[in-house]
């Protein structure tokens, strides 16, 4: 069944036209880093060759040796035919990969990518909390986690939070930097939901988060996200011991 997601403000700049950057590289870089932040869905079918190419100011083939280049990832898959298309394919051995890209990673290298990825999340909750109106908050509210043993969909839905987040600046260049941070540091983050405690505290953070920008409170919308990522960075950093 071909998964069809609703158009966002996070999805509409992963479209974006690249302008003078319009090469397959490029193309193939953004697309890969919307798969793995999640913004496209495993089974989603993208646009076509040349409705990929119009939406992102592209020549036909340039979107087509991106297309390439994704296959190549094992992040596309292509099918010909009637209800054919490129769809999405996300790895399913996500969680072995993250084990393995943790453990490589030095105590250093891990607090400085937290570093980064706490900063720029921070400044998107303290502008969304400036910016969002009661449909945006609505929006948030729906993201929020039900059911708790869910682990995989807790990481989706608190991945989507932060790229909704991230949306609300309304500034297309930050949502495609969270992006980029969400494809390279926001898997290895959200290793400590496996943990039924750790999803439990997620919770009220998370809460705590949407609420503060309902209350059109920057400081605390801030202070929340701060408070959210540096919980999942110290329980990560005991991970991180134990797999060295």
């Amino acid at each position: 069944m071909t998964v069809r997601r609703p158009a966002t403000r996070a999805r509409s700049a992963i479209f974006a036209p690249l302008g003078d950057e319009g090469r397959a590289s490029r193309v193939e870089n953004r697309l890969a880093e919307a798969i793995r932040s999640g913004v496209l869905a495993d089974g989603e079918r993208l646009p076509s060759e040349p409705e990929l190419a119009g939406m992102l100011g592209v020549a036909t083939v340039t979107a087509r040796e991106a297309l390439v280049g994704l296959r190549a990832q094992g992040l596309v898959t292509t099918t010909r035919g009637r209800g054919g298309g490129s769809f999405v394919t996300r790895s399913r051995s996500a969680g072995v990969e993250l084990g393995g890209r943790l453990g490589a990673m030095s105590r250093v290298e891990l607090r400085d990518r937290g570093t980064v990825y706490a900063v720029v999340l921070a400044g998107c909750a303290e502008l969304a909390a400036e910016r969002a109106d009661d449909d945006d908050v609505d929006d948030l509210r729906d993201l929020l986690v039900r059911d708790e043993s869910d682990v995989g969909a807790w990481r989706h839905s608190d991945s989507e939070l932060f790229l909704s987040v991230a949306a609300l600046t309304q500034s297309a260049r930050l949502v495609r930097e969270v992006v980029r941070l969400e494809a390279d540091f926001g898997g290895l983050l959200r290793m400590p939901l496996a943990d039924a405690a750790f999803r439990r505290g997620s919770t009220g953070r998370n809460v705590a988060l949407v609420e503060a920008i309902a209350d059109r409170d920057p400081a605390r919308a801030r202070a929340s996200m701060r408070a959210h990522v540096d919980a999942s960075l110290e329980r990560l950093t005991e991970l991180h011991a134990s797999v060295r």
